[in-house]
């Protein structure tokens, strides 16, 4: 007895389940790694976000050293330096570039800021930063007023100031500079 065993449908199929598996496989892998790709770009940006935000704080805590370097001394009722002099004031004038308008300290080389600027003392704190932050404070000159009060006539003068700080963040590429004007007030 000599029985062959046959397979009726074993020649009408062609493999179709395999490449239908294959292409699934294929469009799987590529969504895969898109969504990889798309992972590693937030990730970049999220590190430069906060590289950034380390500099503003930076370049912020900076301005409020330059600004409290201005500051009058309450306790004994003077300002803290008589005239603009380097204890208080890193220029004596405004910076002014050739055609007489304001020195755009943004733009300065590092340089500049090594020769022209007085670090924050407090940078230790700053572990993070690449470099500790600085501030420049410039005099821009002042204004005389007067205050009445009830029948009494005060002079008042107002000095003004031009506060810059900068600061890097944990790399080179993160570099904020940020200035305020501050007036202080000076009863003669």
């Amino acid at each position: 007895m000599n029985k062959h065993l046959t397979l009726p449908r074993a020649r009408q199929q062609r493999g179709a389940v395999l490449i239908v598996s294959l292409l699934l496989l294929l469009v799987m892998t590529l969504l895969g790694l898109g969504a990889s790709q798309s992972t590693r770009l937030q990730e970049r940006m999220a590190g430069n976000q906060r590289d950034l935000e380390l500099a503003l704080q930076g370049a912020e805590s900076a301005l409020r050293a330059a600004e409290y370097q201005l500051r009058p001394n309450m306790n004994v009722n003077e300002r803290m330096c008589q005239t603009p002099s380097i204890d208080c004031v890193t220029f004596d004038s405004l910076l002014l570039n050739d055609s007489n308008m304001p020195l755009d300290l943004g733009k300065q080389i590092d340089q500049w800021w090594t020769d022209n600027s007085q670090i924050y003392e407090e940078a230790a704190r700053f572990t993070t930063l690449k470099q500790a932050p600085q501030y420049v404070n410039e005099y821009y000159g002042e204004v005389k007023d007067s205050l009445t009060v009830g029948s009494s006539y005060i002079n008042v003068v107002r000095d003004f100031y031009r506060s810059t700080g900068r600061s890097r963040g944990m790399t080179d590429s993160a570099q904020v500079v940020v200035q305020s004007t501050y007036s202080r007030v000076v009863f003669e």
